[in-house]
């Protein structure tokens, strides 16, 4: 039995609500908790998967490290199980929508969006970096929230130094390729934090542009409003060696931040610029009309 109907009572705890979606591995579900009152998202591993240790791993993984993250930018995981031959666990129900969702929305964002989102992610990945890497950073595993805050979702890719690691070739396959870093593909085992970094610099490019950048590209070109400093901003996050990447996620947003104050900079020059030449033409206009008065 792969799918659960409404109100059925899972584990003689949970409430199925409705479903919430579906990804390769499993189903999402809304459901309240008997325990707690709450409404919780209980997400299952699908039973074609349950022959397969390295899809089981992965699930018990994405369970037990994102369960040792706290953090307001990372959903919390509370309870994991065994239902009826279906592995499942519990986690926050976050209404909202993912980064991908909101970019089809919204079309091209500004700098200003662009950056307080990428510094909120980096800002939780800072946290999980301290025991974990996420490896499967995408704007489809991060959820935009009704009051702009964000959720890092789906660690089941994460490296962590644990009985899990060297649970790499179906992180491999299923990892989003556009944002897996170079190395990454190499050898998944050996990549450190500068690994989730890559992915970031492909954020940056697609929130700003409404696509995601191929060789040769420079965002200063395709955002006429972006200095050439944002091109080197990106060539660092982007690097394809992981030596000339930013250090961590820290310096990352840092280096977004002053970026960010450049380009203000940049747009209060460049309008005062404009003012002061429309003054000087209005200037030049009035004199031109007060001489022929006189």
């Amino acid at each position: 039995m792969d799918q659960f109907r409404e109100g059925q009572v899972i584990d003689e705890r949970y409430t199925v609500v409705r479903r919430l979606g579906r990804g390769g591995m499993g189903e999402v579900y809304l459901v309240e908790d008997a325990e707690s009152g709450e409404q919780r998202a209980l997400k299952t591993l699908r039973s074609k998967y349950l022959n397969s240790n390295h899809a089981k791993a992965r699930f018990i993984r994405e369970a037990t490290t994102a369960r040792q993250l706290t953090h307001p930018g990372i959903v919390g995981i509370y309870s994991a199980g065994q239902w009826e031959g279906i592995l499942y666990y519990t986690m926050d129900y976050v209404e909202g929508k993912s980064l991908r969702q909101w970019m089809h929305q919204r079309g091209r964002l500004d700098i200003g969006s662009t950056v307080r989102i990428l510094c909120l992610v980096a800002d939780a990945l800072a946290h999980a970096h301290r025991m974990t890497i996420h490896r499967d950073l995408s704007p489809e595993n991060v959820m935009v929230l009704g009051d702009g805050s964000i959720r890092i979702l789906d660690f089941g890719l994460a490296k962590v130094d644990d009985k899990f690691k060297n649970l790499t070739m179906l992180g491999i396959n299923l990892g989003k390729i556009a944002y897996i870093a170079p190395e990454q593909h190499q050898d998944a085992s050996r990549v450190d934090k500068r690994a989730d970094i890559y992915p970031l610099g492909v954020m940056f490019f697609e929130m700003l542009t409404g696509r995601r950048p191929e060789l040769g590209d420079k965002i200063s070109r395709i955002c006429p409003g972006l200095p050439r400093e944002a091109d080197v901003f990106l060539s660092k996050a982007m690097a394809r060696n992981p030596i000339d990447r930013f250090p961590s996620v820290q310096v990352f947003q840092s280096e977004l931040l002053a970026l960010y104050q450049r380009i203000r900079d940049w747009e209060i020059k460049r309008k005062t610029l404009h003012m002061r030449l429309w003054l000087a033409i209005v200037n030049f206009f009035d004199k031109i009309r007060i001489r022929k008065v006189l």
